[in-house]
């Protein structure tokens, strides 16, 4: 970290060389990426035979400061002067009186920052910029495969899957619990070769610690100070059940955990993909979301969601954004490499005729699916059954209301009863502009 270090002189020391020496010790020890975070900000105020002072950014800071490197601080210190060292940690910012409320920092609405226009995507149709989210589904069911096609194609800038444009290339940082590193590697090539690099081309670094539980703070701070030193724009995370040791369950354990991951985004403006696996015995029927395994909470939690199901023997994607239309469902595969004993890249796969589902108007879908339920639907039900945008269902079936089509009953819906006990499809209905899914 330093150069060479700076001779002490004992009898009369040099306060700031000693801090030099303090600090290389340190550097040694917790390596760059966390020396920069955590050591590079301090500020030396005081220091004398028995006391240093230092001086943090803000109470936060100081906090993980004392908690996590305040020992390690002490002993460097301890090695250099053979004496003990009481050390003191302030915040840079002015201690107020607790006993009065001080009021929140406000400016007018004019005065907030702007930033320039930019596209939303990282990965157009399937990943917003920024976004925390989930690819999830069950297993064997290429979660994995396409979390390294994303983190592939962000690393490469070239389309994912060969369709879907990146808009926001750089590094990508990635951490696979469950794989050998040679297994990695080798996905990994194979997808970079589909995608006309070589491995060693593409900005793509593996995280290869035993182990990361990201519900202990250590762990924490060591996965918030490596992503700060490789700023990557993506992070990769596989799977989520090996990154905690909590009940999924239990929505208190898994806010806070969800709630880490979140400030991580916030503070470091990389995108966060975590593979994470489905409950079993979920209807295909069922809205991506609800096939999650674990609290609700995880659901209400993404940006961006990919889920990948079984559909007529076929694997398919689907996603859902916060703020975008979704995707899907599109049919995806493993297709074997041209090269001999070379290991297989993710695709799109083609969909044969007969398998071509049939683009019904949004009226005539949501008629179709209220004719055969047992009871009345709701707008959520409706919206998960049929995977669509809410504010295109609640418009649709106000349509169909004033239409005398279907009768609300309280916040459901059901058909009106017709003499034949059936309903006319509007797409049968010549004059009816039919909307556009």
């Amino acid at each position: 970290m330093f150069e060479k270090p700076l001779d002490s002189n004992r009898d009369n020391p040099d306060r700031d060389g000693l801090w030099a020496q303090v600090l290389q010790r340190v550097a040694d020890r917790v390596g760059l990426g966390a020396f920069e975070t955590w050591f590079r900000p301090v500020i030396l105020a005081g220091w004398d035979e028995s006391s240093c002072k230092l001086v943090v950014p803000n109470q936060p800071f100081r906090r993980c400061f004392v908690d996590n490197y305040s020992d390690l601080l002490k002993q460097a210190m301890n090695q250099l002067l053979d004496t003990p060292v009481e050390l003191h940690v302030s915040a840079a910012e002015a201690e107020t009186d607790t006993d009065v409320p001080q009021s929140l920092p406000v400016v007018h609405a004019s005065a907030l920052k702007s930033e320039p226009e930019q596209k939303p995507w990282l990965i157009e149709q399937l990943w917003m910029r920024g976004a925390v989210g989930i690819v999830g589904g069950p297993p064997k069911m290429l979660k994995t495969w396409l979390a390294l096609e994303m983190a592939v194609s962000v690393a490469s800038r070239s389309p994912c899957l060969g369709t879907f444009p990146v808009h926001a290339s750089g590094p990508v940082l990635l951490f696979a619990a469950e794989d050998s590193q040679s297994k990695v590697r080798s996905r990994l090539e194979s997808l970079a070769r589909h995608h006309g690099f070589d491995l060693e081309q593409i900005d793509l670094q593996v995280i290869t610690a035993d182990t990361l539980r990201l519900d202990r703070a250590t762990d924490q701070g060591r996965l918030e100070a490596t992503v700060m030193f490789y700023k990557p724009v993506l992070l990769v995370l596989d799977p989520l059940v090996r990154l905690h040791s909590l009940d999924e369950n239990q929505s208190g354990p898994m806010a806070a955990l969800l709630g880490f991951f979140r400030a991580l985004q916030r503070k470091t403006g990389a995108a966060i993909a975590i593979v994470h696996h489905a409950r079993k015995n979920i209807s295909p029927s069922a809205g991506a979301g609800n096939t999650l395994r674990g609290s609700g909470d995880l659901y209400a939690w993404v940006d961006s969601l990919i889920c990948v199901q079984r559909r007529r023997d076929r694997v398919t994607l689907l996603a859902e954004h916060r703020s975008a239309p979704g995707l899907g469902p599109l049919p995806i595969e493993l297709s074997p490499s041209l090269a001999p004993n070379q290991v297989p890249y993710l695709r799109l796969a083609s969909v044969a005729a007969d398998e071509t589902p049939e683009h019904d108007s949004l009226p005539n879908r949501i008629l179709n699916l209220l004719e055969g339920a047992a009871s009345p639907l709701t707008t959520d039900n409706i919206r998960s059954s049929l995977h669509v945008r809410k504010q295109r269902v609640v418009d649709t079936l106000r349509q169909l209301c004033e239409e005398n089509e279907i009768v609300r009953v309280g916040n459901a819906y059901i058909l009106r009863a017709t003499p034949g006990g059936a309903h006319q499809k509007k797409s049968q209905r010549p004059g009816v502009p039919v909307p556009v899914s």
